[in-house]
């Protein structure tokens, strides 16, 4: 009775329906930013057969940064187009926020993985071309001095263990690039004047005074505070350095937890179109 229950209510809540949406639309999205960077990672390995410059080489890695601007994007058309296409049908609005946030997932950790067998696949072609025609085709590392299958193996690697994280990062900011664009849906005006009035006013409390500071020391104080200045700055920069390391992560996770109800909550009250 309670198979037959479960079963009913995901019927009922069409959340196959949704996911079959989602399915289509963001795995449409995803198809074309990775062939587009196909497209121009195989231009550039044509490029230097006819011009001669060597080509630039800095290893195997999965584009992170590729994959969180996607997801900002993909979060907020989600958020908008897609969330008032779903309820235009009467589909339960618990399961279109749930196959908003299941869609995004998996949509943005295929487009990291899929960066990262981009990158294998003409690093490949690299590494072959320098071999089968070192006269037309020469490779240049860049930032170390190694040889180009070393260096693919190394980064291959390197990559490798870090996907994990990569992939805990994903789902962090898609989740809070989900709440940002349920929030810009409900008020754009109000959403826009936090992101931008919250850091400008920290950095009026915090950093302005500091520099004026240390701007009015430089100029009157005599060389023993100067040094004594450069010291306090250094142990502010490693301050900062040693938060973003071992604190910010902590919170980022806790920040991406915590905007999944958010969400919900902003998403729930989307008028039926």
């Amino acid at each position: 009775m309670q198979q037959t229950f479960d079963t009913h209510y995901w019927q009922s809540a069409r959340f196959g329906g949704v996911m079959r949406y989602h399915t289509r639309a963001l795995g449409r999205g995803v198809l074309t930013v990775l062939l587009v960077m196909l497209i121009s990672q195989l231009l550039s390995l044509l490029l230097p057969m006819f011009t001669g410059n060597p080509y630039p080489f800095m290893g195997i890695y999965a584009d992170i940064a590729v994959t969180l601007i996607a997801a900002l994007v993909a979060g907020s058309i989600t958020a908008n187009k897609s969330t008032r296409f779903l309820l235009r049908f009467g589909t339960a609005r618990f399961s279109v926020w749930l196959g908003n946030l299941l869609g995004l997932w998996c949509a943005m950790i295929g487009l990291l993985i899929g960066t990262l067998l981009l990158n294998m696949l003409t690093g490949g072609l690299a590494t072959l071309l320098a071999q089968l025609a070192p006269q037309r085709f020469t490779v240049k590392i860049l930032f170390q001095d190694m040889q180009v299958s070393a260096l693919y193996s190394q980064t291959l690697a390197d990559a490798l263990r870090n996907l994990p994280t990569y992939i805990l990062y994903t789902l962090e900011w898609t989740a809070l690039f989900y709440l940002l664009g349920c929030c810009l849906r409900r008020n754009r005006i109000l959403t826009i004047a936090i992101i931008i009035g919250v850091p400008m006013l920290l950095l009026m409390l915090t950093l302005i005074p500091a520099v004026r500071q240390a701007i009015d020391v430089l100029e009157n104080a005599n060389e023993q505070r100067q040094i004594l200045l450069g010291v306090q700055w250094i142990k502010y920069l490693q301050d900062a350095m040693n938060f973003i390391q071992y604190q910010w992560p902590v919170i980022q996770l806790l920040a991406a937890i915590g905007s999944l109800p958010l969400s919900y909550l902003c998403m729930r009250n989307t008028p039926q179109p």
